[in-house]
């Protein structure tokens, strides 16, 4: 029989909590450490989607990147975010775990996945906490590695789309400029920027970026791939299903693991000219 702690325990051999950022919030937000599971859910938000696919394949737990909770909460009321999904998860049994900063800077977890991803042979983390440097698990924070071959920051960009699935990018640097030394940081990773022009990188791989980050990349001759958020850290859902799946099994405990399919990127964007088009084929 599996408990919540189980799968607490599990994430924390997978990608320990002591990683996270001071500031983040990880570990279980919402349940009981006690309760039974039989089935999970792995998503990268846990959102009323999530909750909702939950609730449909009768999972009692719900593994997310992005915790819920990242302020103290002065009410639990229905008609206000975040306390709603809260009430929305307890009414419905659904327990609801966060591995956000401790999974990103962990080995095998978002940072090194995208690394992989993108065929780089890896120099490195951009960022290390020197508490944890000694740590097996610990990889740092972002990545830097050389790609099999140079090429044009416009051929790298297309590389990049492919590889996660023909997203969309934003993209800040001359077309033929060349690429060799790639840093990337998976979600938000403008707070690495500087990071990344120290270290010398030809190209910089992240989401969020900001309009002056954007300048002063120009400035700096950085490259910059703006994925976004969502791209950068959905690949990891899977890879997290897949160990849970992997771990029940080593213990002997039947845990049916679920990699959600019903999240998406919340923003979508629009060509000039695209919805012209389509009402005159219509």
């Amino acid at each position: 029989m599996v408990r919540v702690k189980d799968i607490l325990a599990w994430i924390d051999d997978y990608a320990p909590f002591r990683y996270a950022e001071s500031w983040d919030r990880c570990g279980l937000q919402v349940g009981d450490p006690q309760a039974r599971v039989e089935r999970v859910l792995v998503a990268l938000d846990p959102g009323t989607s999530s909750i909702e696919e939950a609730q449909r394949l009768e999972c009692q737990c719900l593994v997310s990147h992005h915790p819920l909770i990242f302020r103290p909460l002065n009410t639990v009321r229905e008609d206000r975010f975040p306390e709603c999904l809260v009430i929305r998860a307890l009414k419905a049994g659904i327990h609801l775990i966060a591995a956000h900063t401790n999974l990103d800077a962990s080995r095998g977890g978002t940072n090194e996945l995208l690394s992989e991803m993108l065929s780089l042979d890896s120099h490195g983390p951009l960022e290390v906490n020197a508490a944890w440097r000694s740590d097996d698990r610990y990889a740092g924070m972002g990545r830097m590695g050389v790609l099999p071959e140079a090429m044009s920051l416009d051929r790298l960009s297309r590389s990049v789309q492919k590889a996660l699935g023909g997203i969309d990018v934003r993209v800040v640097g001359r077309p033929e400029q060349q690429v060799e030394l790639v840093a990337l940081c998976t979600g938000s990773g403008g707070g690495l920027l500087e990071r990344a022009i120290e270290a010398g990188a030809d190209a910089y791989v992240s989401g969020d970026i900001k309009y002056h980050e954007a300048q002063r990349a120009v400035e700096a001759g950085l490259g910059l791939i703006d994925v976004g958020h969502y791209a950068s850290e959905k690949p990891i859902v899977e890879l997290l299903a897949s160990y849970l799946r992997s771990r029940s099994a080593e213990e002997g405990l039947v845990l049916d693991v679920v990699a959600a399919c019903d999240e998406s990127d919340p923003f979508r964007f629009y060509q000039v000219g695209t919805e012209n088009r389509e009402e005159s084929d219509g």
